[in-house]
């Protein structure tokens, strides 16, 4: 493949390697989340550091426990690659929704950077090492939800959400936890 095209090839598969993530951890999907992590990976958000795929088992089982609603929008990347390595920095805003207590949901944003060194594994980009920057945080009581009863498809979580269906996936399970497809 000429150099040009395969540069803009491993562009678009990274820029793909992210959204699974994404999609993932916003789905609950701990086994798509952890599969866009190489072997012997590591993870740097904040107050959890730890092996990449243990990670999205952790991230997902607590989000899973404590939040309604998890969203990922994803911004530019500028990606440097280096044969079958590269450094990515992306800029993301990620929402979560929290249960009421006291009566009023929370929400809370965090405005930061992904800062990725990636590698090439069995053809395939992976997350070999990501550091989670934090830019700013906010956290807001909920007051009310202008549009909760306006006939929108209400999001869900695993394979039920419109997405699976939409793009021909299946929500796997987490076999490391020993259970079964959901599917």
């Amino acid at each position: 493949m000429d150099a040009r095209m395969q540069e803009l090839w491993d562009h678009h598969e990274i820029r793909q390697l992210l959204a699974v993530y994404c999609h993932g951890c916003d789905r609950m999907d701990e086994v798509e989340m952890a599969s866009t992590y190489a072997a012997d990976s590591w993870d740097d958000h904040g107050p959890r550091k730890m092996e990449g795929r243990q990670f999205s088992i952790d991230t997902v089982e607590e989000a899973s426990r404590t939040t309604t609603v998890v969203s990922h929008m994803l911004g530019q990347s500028l990606i440097r690659l280096e044969g079958d390595e590269a450094g990515v920095e992306t800029y993301f805003i990620a929402t979560l929704m929290y249960p009421p207590k006291d009566g009023v949901e929370t929400l809370n944003q965090l405005g930061g950077r992904y800062v990725d060194r990636l590698v090439r594994e069995n053809g395939q980009w992976r997350i070999k090492h990501r550091i989670c920057v934090r830019e700013w945080s906010a956290s807001q009581p909920v007051a009310g939800d202008f549009l909760g009863k306006a006939g929108f498809v209400q999001t869900q979580r695993g394979h039920v959400d419109v997405s699976y269906a939409a793009l021909g996936m299946a929500h796997s399970g987490n076999p490391w936890l020993g259970e079964a497809s959901a599917i």
